[in-house]
């Protein structure tokens, strides 16, 4: 069988096959539909200027929601990139939610200028920094003018969970 794995504009990923091997390529069109279907599920209620948290392997990735299944986000690619994604591409695989838990906390910018803040930086430079500027800085700032950082508490009780449930099946 003739054909390889590649990835696709972010973090989907498909296999390309030869024109023998038609089912395989079937195969990820349909797994890319079901991707995008879960994702839509966790995500219908989601509004322009939204932080979306990605549950990734080991850490959680924020990012700005800004209409049309796009998102502007902050990654350490290049030493700091802001750009627009494909919301669909950018989750990919992850589990994924609407995240504005400082909403009760501080009062956020308006939708509109919510986004505006993140389609502005694209042009800025940025250096990232895991424990000063990282994505979640970055998508608090845009959304209230404060740059938060809450995840290393939130792995470590995520974490802290884990042990104890491994303790005690044991």
């Amino acid at each position: 069988m003739k054909g390889s794995f590649r990835k696709v504009k972010g973090s989907l990923e498909c296999f390309s096959a030869s024109s023998t091997d038609l089912s395989k390529s079937l195969s990820c069109v349909e797994s890319i539909r079901s991707q995008k279907a879960r994702i839509k599920r966790s995500l219908r209620k989601r509004k322009r200027g939204d932080m979306i948290k990605m549950i990734r392997k080991g850490y959680l990735h924020y990012a700005i929601y800004i209409g049309s299944d796009k998102i502007v986000d902050l990654v350490a690619d290049n030493g700091g990139d802001v750009s627009s994604r494909n919301l669909y591409e950018t989750v990919g695989d992850s589990e994924c939610a609407i995240d504005n838990y400082l909403d009760e906390e501080r009062s956020p910018y308006r939708k509109r200028r919510v986004v505006q803040r993140a389609l502005l930086s694209i042009a800025d430079q940025h250096i990232y920094s895991l424990r000063t500027y990282n994505c979640e800085h970055f998508a608090t700032w845009c959304r209230y003018g404060y740059k938060c950082w809450h995840q290393p508490c939130e792995v470590a009780a995520m974490f802290g969970a884990i042990s104890e449930s491994s303790l005690s099946s044991s």
